[in-house]
Order: structure tokens, then sequence, then C-alpha cells
């Protein structure tokens, strides 16, 4: 699921898992790259697994990145264990580490202390490069957590319920990316919340999603995508009703990026020669369940008409954030209007 570049110097997540749990660590780890997730769930095993609970106030420090002093995080580091064979220092929120402190940080990477573990978690795309070869020259470990891209999200989420045992309907991936977005930490809480309250032997349905999550099963964007595919005005319009009496649940500002995804690949498929279910399921990257609602979409809207709603997500967009619109517009005129504009 996570991954990372195949290099001497980099672990993947499972490796750096297996690490921890059989006690063959190196003196420094680097967590490090713009998904949080991975970082989280390998410090919170590394806090758990490595000391015993009862050496902890000996041999357990951490440090936050803003308020750190370079010369006691070091100072740390170098003690020895007590009554233990190692110590663990988590350094976290790096990525707020002022820059010149890696300097000095640079000579204890070239020796280090061997009876020490220094996790670093630097939640941010970039880390100096020197530094990092530094680490990996001396033994460490660099685990990179990269983004799971938005296509491959829904894909994600049917590996994590594998992983957990779990069965689910086809659709209820990708409605789970519309509605949680790209937080996997958001996307397993939910989840979590949900295996709470269906039977293990229980394939989860999209029902299950609507009730455990809160979404309104006949009143969703969901609902309002799959209206729109079909130029249903009546169920459009009814979702467009039900969303102005409950604006704080449905904002156009979450609604249009869902909606902008859909139709733009809409309009891709629309340029595709075999239109096919599992053609279309391969080239933008959905589940085959969903794909004919996009084959359905290109064969009521035209190419000129598909091009003009792009155009108008972006007009709505700006206007959703107050440019060329007046201030006695709210949210739910906004949406009326442009629900409207793409029906008609």
């Amino acid at each position: 699921m996570a991954t990372a570049t195949k290099k001497a110097n980099t672990q993947t997540f499972k490796q750096v898992q297996e690490s921890i749990k059989t006690n063959d660590l190196a003196p420094v780890y680097l967590l490090t790259g713009e998904e949080p997730y991975y970082i989280d769930l390998l410090c919170k095993d590394f806090e758990t697994k490595v000391i015993d609970e009862q050496s902890k106030d000996f041999n357990f420090d951490v440090v936050y990145g803003k308020q750190a002093s370079v010369d006691a995080l070091i100072g740390m580091c170098r003690q020895y264990p007590m009554m233990a064979d190692k110590r663990l220092v988590v350094f976290k929120e790096a990525q707020l580490f002022d820059k010149r402190n890696w300097v000095k940080m640079d000579k204890y990477f070239a020796n280090v202390q061997p009876t020490t573990v220094l996790v670093i978690c630097n939640k941010a795309a970039s880390f100096d490069v020197k530094t990092k070869n530094l680490i990996v020259k001396n033994g460490g470990v660099v685990f990179e957590s990269d983004k799971i891209k938005d296509y491959k999200l829904a894909e994600w989420i049917s590996a994590f319920l594998r992983e957990k045992g779990r069965m689910c309907s086809q659709e209820v991936p990708d409605m789970l990316v519309e509605y949680l977005g790209n937080d996997l930490q958001k996307i397993d809480n939910e989840l979590s919340k949900m295996f709470l309250n269906i039977s293990p032997d229980k394939t989860i349905t999209m029902e299950d999603v609507c009730e455990f999550i809160g979404i309104s099963k006949a009143y969703n964007v969901f609902e309002l995508q799959n209206a729109l595919a079909r130029r249903d005005v009546m169920k459009a319009n009814t979702i467009i009703d039900y969303f102005s009496k409950n604006p704080k649940d449905n904002s156009i500002q979450m609604i249009i990026p869902m909606l902008f995804s859909f139709f733009a690949k809409v309009l891709a498929v629309s340029q595709l020669p075999d239109k096919s279910s599992a053609s279309v399921a391969s080239a933008i990257g959905i589940n085959p369940y969903v794909a004919k609602d996009y084959i359905n979409a290109v064969n009521i809207y035209p190419m000129s008409k598909l091009f003009n709603i792009i155009y108008l997500f972006e007009q709505y967009d700006l206007k959703s954030k107050g440019i060329n619109t007046s201030p006695l517009d709210d949210e739910s005129d906004l949406l009326k209007e442009l629900i409207f504009k793409i029906l008609h």
C-alpha cells in the first residue's frame, strides 16, 4: 500500500514494521514525505513496541521540531540506556526544525550512538539530500511516504478492507473517495467506526456507508452526480433543494470538485474509440461497476456541452470564493444556478 523508491537506502512500510517487530533496529530512521498517515503509524509502532513500559521514564524521549534545541537533541541521543539495551528518541514535526540546525545534526549522523534509536518524522516532500545521504551512509534507514494519487484512492480503500478481512460491494470505495477525499487517516477512522457496528462476515454496502458515516441515502453528491449523468432534472432539483436546507453538510466548495472530476472523466471517455465498460474503467481508473454512468453521460451530453460544463465549474468555483459575484448571492443560489445551466 505505501510505496518507497526502490533503492538500497530506503525501506518500505512493511520492512520498517518488520524491523520493529524483530527488534533489528537501525540507529536512525528518517520517516519523510507528504503522506502523514504512514509516518504516524510507524511512529506509533516505535513508541509502543521498542521500549518496555517499565523503562520508558529513563530510555524514551519525544522532541518537537519547532521548539527543539539541537544541542539538547544531540545530548539525548548521546545518552546511554539505563537498565535496557536501547534508548528511543522520537523527533516529531522535524519539518519545522530550523534548517541551520541540520548542519550540527550532520555531525551526529556521521558518528551515531549505536545504543540509541533516533526516529525523525519529517512530514514534508523535501529533506536535505546531503543529510539524508549521511544518515544512510552510517547505517540509517529512510522511509519515503508518498501521497496516494487521487485515481488510486478507491484501489487503496479496497486493499485496506482486504487487509482487515472485510468485504464490500463494488461501489463502496468510490463513494468513500467522493465523501472522505484523500485524507487516509480520516478514511481509516471512518472505516474503523463502521467495523465496530458491522459484523466481520457481512459485506459492507452503500447503505452502511450512508448510515455510519452520516450521509443521506437519497440526498448526497453521489446521487446528484447520478441524476446529472442521466439528465434527470426532477431528481437533481430535489437534491439541490435538500442541499439548500442543509448548507453546512453540503458546501458548494466540496460539491464542485466532485462534479468537476466526474465530468472531466466523461469528457475523457467521449474521446475513447472503445467505450465498453472494461475499456472505460481501464482508461480513467475507475471500477467497471460504475463505468456505465460515464458511458450513459457521454450518450446524453455532446462534446460541445461537456466543454461548456467544464467552463461552468471554473466560473462557479471562482464565484463560490467571492470573485465575480454579487454580495447577495449565497452558496445555495450559486449551486442552483450551476445545476440549472448544466441541465439546460
